[in-house]
């Protein structure tokens, strides 16, 4: 299948012809050839197990970077021209459809990427597919506003339509975004030049044969008294 961007007229024309030559099958064509694109990107996706998660992930990161690249260009385009074609109203309707199946097919990627993040997380796809949603997210906004443009009859459903993308793709976002767990940091002991204070000597009560001593670190230790003689 060979997708052609809106960009894909640049290559024939000066960039000024390239816009005035755009057409409503143009615009149509290329939302459907990223649809197209994500909805085998969605397949994969679905199909993503513990046993085929590493290769899942390659393509999924590598159909990523295609869509990404490929919404760039055509929001090039759109943004390029001086003046944005008008087309009749069925020609608006038919972007229109165009665009509302684009937002379905985004809704079930992005939700079916959240629902496998779990197993993406054994593979180290997981901070590059994070970096092209944000990116996708971008180029998207983008997109909406250039072809909203173009279908002022019925771009007030189109609008809400990507606006729910939107929220779906921020949520999904979200889930790929990795944060180390928070842990309570334990605060060292702080050092001090006070000397520890010596105990104080206990003094004991007398008892017979002993005078009274103090506590020592071992225990008390008493001095014998010479017991008297008797008869002396």
């Amino acid at each position: 299948m060979q997708f052609k961007p809106l960009l894909f007229l640049a290559a024939a024309f000066s960039f000024t012809q390239a816009q005035a030559a755009l057409t409503a099958k143009d615009v149509i064509d290329a939302i459907h050839n990223i649809t197209d694109i994500s909805a085998g990107t969605w397949d994969t996706v679905r199909n993503t197990s513990s046993t085929n998660v590493v290769v899942s992930a390659a393509k999924i990161t590598d159909d990523l970077r295609k869509i990404v690249t490929i919404i760039a260009n055509d929001v090039q385009a759109l943004q390029g021209a001086a003046t944005l074609p008008k087309f009749p109203d069925h020609d608006q309707a038919d972007i229109c459809d165009a665009l509302s199946g684009f937002a379905k097919i985004h809704q079930d990627l992005f939700k079916a990427l959240a629902s496998k993040k779990i197993d993406l997380d054994a593979t180290t796809f997981l901070q590059p597919i994070e970096t092209l949603l944000i990116l996708l997210r971008a180029e998207l906004d983008g997109l909406e506003e250039g072809v909203i443009a173009l279908v002022p009859t019925c771009g007030a459903k189109a609008r809400d339509e990507l606006k729910d993308l939107d929220k779906t793709l921020g949520e999904t976002i979200s889930t790929f975004t990795v944060r180390a767990p928070d842990v309570p940091s334990v605060q060292p002991p702080v050092a001090t030049n006070h000397p520890i204070p010596a105990p104080l000597p206990v003094p004991l009560p007398s008892v017979i044969g002993f005078k009274p001593t103090e506590i020592s670190a071992t225990g008390p230790i008493g001095t014998p008294v010479a017991a008297p003689v008797r008869g002396q």
